[in-house]
């Protein structure tokens, strides 16, 4: 390697070492957007690792001239790896597990029987469960969506893990499929009650995290982890409630 091929080297190692010091807050702040939804007793450290691997891996991979700044570039490794290390650390107990797995038999069911996916009352009686502690399997299920739960998908096309899967993971192609049907989107968040329609709004308007939102509104981080999960379950319903008619008519 010649001088002039050496320096431009170290020039390029330099500035990827300044973007991974500079970024390293965000490494954080995709672990506090997850923490209320990641399983109890998971070493955070391990994950702040795995997150700062991804902002590595982001820094020498960068390039600019696709269009897409370095911080989108940044969270999106970021992110995979910390859900990578999730995946790897899955250990859930075996009654939640086996709970979990009753409610995405009883969710299928359920699409199966109504052709749509049900309301939170019809599946908390189908459960045989209160509204509370169906809030607390779903988020539960949320956790587990990021991890391991299996999304068995009913030939009707409903999955448990896409009606509350955080819409920051969706595809570009459901993206795009979301965007035509916006009027149908705002009737939906009309719709919300006033709690779960404002934890949307924090939460994804003004970027904050959930024990933040939690602060702001009074309660405990895993309740507004609930109202979150609660209100992309009641959005996705009627969303796919008025898919599936405008399919029909």
């Amino acid at each position: 390697m010649n001088f002039a091929a050496a320096r431009a080297y170290q020039q390029s190692a330099s500035a990827e070492d300044e973007r991974v010091l500079q970024y390293l807050p965000l490494v954080q702040h995709v672990i506090g957007r997850l923490n209320a939804s990641l399983p109890t007793g998971l070493d955070r450290e391990d994950l702040f690792s795995a997150g700062v691997c991804g902002l590595i891996q982001a820094a020498r991979s960068y390039d600019p001239s696709k269009g897409a700044s370095f911080k989108t570039h940044a969270y999106t490794r970021i992110r995979g790896e910390i859900l990578d290390e999730l995946r790897r650390a899955d250990a859930l107990p075996r009654r939640k597990r086996q709970r979990l797995h009753e409610l995405q038999r009883t969710f299928d069911e359920q699409c199966a029987a109504r052709g749509r996916p049900p309301t939170l009352d019809e599946l908390a009686e189908a459960m045989d469960v209160s509204a509370e502690s169906l809030d607390e399997l779903l988020c539960l299920a949320k956790s587990a969506s990021l991890v391991s739960l299996d999304s068995a998908i009913e030939p009707e096309g409903f999955s448990l893990a896409e009606t509350i899967r955080d819409p920051e993971e969706r595809s570009p192609l459901a993206a795009a499929s979301l965007s035509e049907r916006q009027e149908a989107l705002a009737e939906a968040l009309a719709a919300l009650p006033p709690r779960e329609r404002e934890v949307l709004g924090l939460y994804y308007m003004e970027g904050l995290l959930l024990r933040e939102i939690g602060k702001l509104l009074g309660v405990s981080e895993s309740r507004v982890c609930q109202l979150h999960t609660r209100a992309l379950y009641m959005l996705r319903q009627q969303l796919s409630t008025h898919r599936h008619r405008e399919e029909a008519a």
